[in-house]
């Protein structure tokens, strides 16, 4: 009940009489010779039926002149409700005599010899202190008598009356308290006008007061004559309540700007505040040295560069941290705390004596490295940041990735997956949709587990190492059973296979039509097929992207994940049982590009950034492979991580772990099984019919005193129950002695209570 319920509670029993020796007042007299109550004289006409309230300066559908009063309530139907005028500026003692009666108020002088007035039982005018306090016809309250209180009170009557009577039964309510009511979150509040003073004034006149109170009393900041600068010089230095401002500041500080602009007009004074990360230029001068620090990077070199940057990291690891990272003024902080990481696997280590032990090690570690550094630089969008961010990418994360491809490139002759005879097989079954991102490389598809371990699926991850050169047309159809309705007669320009039977090349549609006859179903993109068949479907464009952002690929990986999570979604929810993501190849990525290697045009028949096929009886000295659908043919490599072409950040074709070694993932829904709890109960004599509502029916039930004790329970061991297959459930108390005892139903599960209801036995 709020304190207006109560308060026309207490006005409505005014009007109470003997019966006996009195006849029905007509009207109820409400007087309020220092109009503590005109503020809130709509409000109360709104909640109460023949509510006139004496106003000479105009009329309202509940205020009038005293004649228009008396026109009302002549008009008005008293049956239900006794109709009441309130008099603000009219005492109660001035009813005594005519002489004294307001003039404006003379039409209703007479009305006290038919009516009852409204008062305290001290025939004093009521005031909201007074029906506060007051134990006779009041509420009760504690509260405190000093002038800011009363002060306070009357600014914020109109959300007194809205406030629960509970809510206000906490102990001696001071001026803080009633201002709190209008201004219920004081902190939220405070940032709302710091970020845009203009914007306060849409807030009620009770809200404003009780702002300027509580920013006065509070915090220290009187806002007419300090003013946002000073508010955010105190948000700067701390301490109190300002403490819990800038704990809300930090978690959103997009959300008040005008915060951030106000703390840019906070100047350093001394030592101390030339260190305080909440002033934005000491967050800038921070910026500013790092990326000089970054830049310098490029004088050092292995494990001096990767300590350089570990020292770095643990300097500026704060303001990764802090509201200006969250506002995109402190992304060097977050791309060195990614730079860390990076040099923190490097330091793991990357070996094995065979593609497969290499790979191993690359999928235990090194795909971090790769994930991380092109975290790094995704982090950063200014070409300065950008700029230092590649110049310590290309001095630490090059030589890396130059390591592990020599590494690999030394066992190229054992590589796994030389030709079609070795092709890995993946048949169509029903129920199961091939997911195909073209460019999922393994560290993404690394990335796009994880958001999936989050949710419920069993993820199987398969290891696959990719038909050569590393490119689609070559990789994209080199399974099983697709590669026995394919040839490679001579790898073109393009190194495509060509069909068995027609030698068409195999390219869109001949793709689609040999999955067709191998059972497959093609999905379109904006369809989810039948998920009574084996289906098909494609989405993403990280290669295409790759070739025409070259480094900038990195900041749209994240918009490609999502779109690939949304694809499984919509799949599962149509209806298959599973999907299988896969690729065809990976892809090097290097800002500022690979090194160049040399290879004259005229010595080749077809080149890419990072695969070529050379001209009849050339001769060279580069690396070459086997081409998967005919080993006659070799393709020649650049060596290491370099390219044919000038500038290439981003390529495929060649032989790394990077372009080489994927990871498919098989997702397979877990059916989450929902907890059981209870619904609710009906007994029949003393059998108890539990409704239950999950789907978890590996529970049993008992009746207890007490929840926890089964050595307390009111049953057999007969009839203690497991849920039945349909949710059902019935137990029977057979010791007529426990009518009407209290006592607690329990589900357990291994000995463990999930649900419990305080029931008595035998009683709804």
């Amino acid at each position: 009940m709020t304190v207006l319920s109560r308060l026309l509670d207490t006005l409505k029993s005014s009007a109470d009489f003997n019966r006996n020796d009195a006849i029905s007042p007509s009207v109820i007299l409400w007087t309020d010779g220092e109009s503590c109550w005109e503020s809130v004289a709509k409000q109360i006409a709104e909640a109460r039926d023949g509510f006139f309230a004496l106003d000479p300066s105009h009329s309202t559908a509940w205020g009038g002149t005293a004649a228009w009063i008396r026109y009302q309530l002549d008009r008005f139907d008293a049956q239900e409700e006794t109709p009441v005028v309130y008099l603000p500026g009219v005492a109660r003692h001035q009813f005594r005599g005519v002489a004294a009666f307001p003039d404006e108020a003379r039409h209703l002088y007479a009305l006290q010899f038919v009516g009852q007035f409204f008062t305290q039982a001290n025939s004093k005018d009521w005031t909201p202190l007074a029906f506060l306090t007051s134990s006779h016809g009041g509420l009760g309250l504690d509260v405190a008598r000093d002038a800011a209180t009363q002060e306070a009170l009357q600014s914020q009557l109109a959300e007194v009356l809205r406030t629960p009577v509970a809510s206000l039964q906490r102990g001696r309510l001071q001026a803080g308290d009633f201002h709190d009511l209008a201004v219920s979150d004081p902190v939220q509040s405070v940032l709302q006008w710091m970020s845009d003073p203009a914007a306060t004034a849409t807030w009620t006149s009770e809200q404003q007061a009780a702002f300027r109170s509580i920013l006065t009393g509070e915090f220290g900041v009187d806002p007419a004559k300090d003013g946002v600068l000073v508010a955010a010089e105190k948000l700067v230095a701390g301490s109190g309540k300002w403490e819990q401002v800038w704990t809300r500041f930090q978690e959103a500080p997009d959300a008040y700007r005008g915060v951030v602009r106000a703390l840019e007009g906070v100047q350093p004074e001394d030592l101390f505040s030339n260190t305080n990360l909440r002033i934005p230029a000491v967050n800038k001068n921070l910026e500013d040295d790092l990326r000089t620090n970054l830049r310098e990077l490029q004088n050092l070199h292995g494990a001096e560069a990767r300590d350089k940057i570990k020292i770095l990291a643990e300097i500026h690891a704060t303001r990764a941290e802090s509201p200006w990272a969250k506002t995109g003024e402190a992304r060097l902080a977050v791309a060195v705390l990614h730079l860390r990481k990076m040099v923190a696997a490097m330091d793991r280590g990357l070996g094995g004596k065979t593609c497969d032990e290499l790979a191993a090690s690359y999928l235990q570690d090194g795909w971090v490295v790769d994930a991380e550094a092109r975290r790094a630089y995704a982090a950063v969008t200014r070409s300065e940041d950008a700029d230092a961010v590649a110049q310590v990418l290309r001095n630490v994360y090059f030589n890396w990735l130059e390591d592990a491809a020599l590494q690999l490139q030394e066992l190229a002759a054992s590589y796994p997956l030389k030709c079609t005879e070795r092709a890995d097989e993946m048949l169509a079954e029903p129920g199961t949709v091939v997911l195909f991102v073209d460019g999922l490389r393994a560290d993404v598809a690394r990335e796009l587990a994880g958001h999936l371990e989050a949710t419920h699926f069993e993820i199987e991850e398969v290891v696959r190492w990719v038909p050569l050169p590393t490119v689609t047309a070559t990789a994209k159809p080199g399974w099983k059973p697709l590669v026995s309705s394919l040839t490679g007669d001579d790898p073109g320009e393009t190194f495509e296979p060509r069909l068995a039977k027609s030698g068409a090349p195999c390219r869109t549609r001949e793709f689609r039509e040999l999955l067709a006859e191998h059972g497959w179903t093609w999905i379109e993109p904006t369809t989810t097929g039948d998920p009574s068949t084996a289906g098909w479907a494609e989405i993403g464009s990280l290669d295409k992207q790759g070739h025409s952002l070259g480094a900038k690929l990195v900041h749209h990986i994240a918009s490609e994940v999502r779109a690939i999570l949304e694809r499984i979604d919509s799949l599962l929810d149509a209806g298959w049982s599973k999907v299988r993501l896969v690729t065809d190849h990976g892809w090097l990525w290097m800002p500022g590009g690979l090194n160049k290697v040399e290879l004259p045009k005229h010595l080749t028949a077809t080149r890419w950034a990072r695969c070529a096929r050379p001209a009849s009886q050339t001769r060279h000295s580069l690396p070459q492979v086997p081409w998967f659908w005919a080993n006659e043919h070799p393709i020649v490599l650049p060596g290491g991580i370099g390219a044919f072409r000038d500038k290439t950040e981003y390529a495929h074709g060649g032989l790394t772990l990077q372009e080489a070694l994927t990871v498919s993932l098989l997702l397979t829904p877990v059916k989450v099984v929902r907890p059981v709890s209870i619904r609710g109960i009906r007994w029949a004599g003393l059998r108890m019919f539990v409704e239950l509502s999950g789907e978890d029916h590996s529970v049993t039930a008992d009746l207890r005193s007490k929840a926890a004790d089964a050595a307390s329970s009111f049953l057999s061991e007969e009839q203690k129950r497991k849920i039945a297959k349909d949710g059902s459930i019935a137990l029977l108390v057979e010791d007529d002695s426990y009518q009407g005892s209290a006592a607690v139903l329990v589900l357990l599960k291994d000995g463990q209570v999930l649900a419990k209801k305080n029931i008595t036995i035998g009683e709804e």
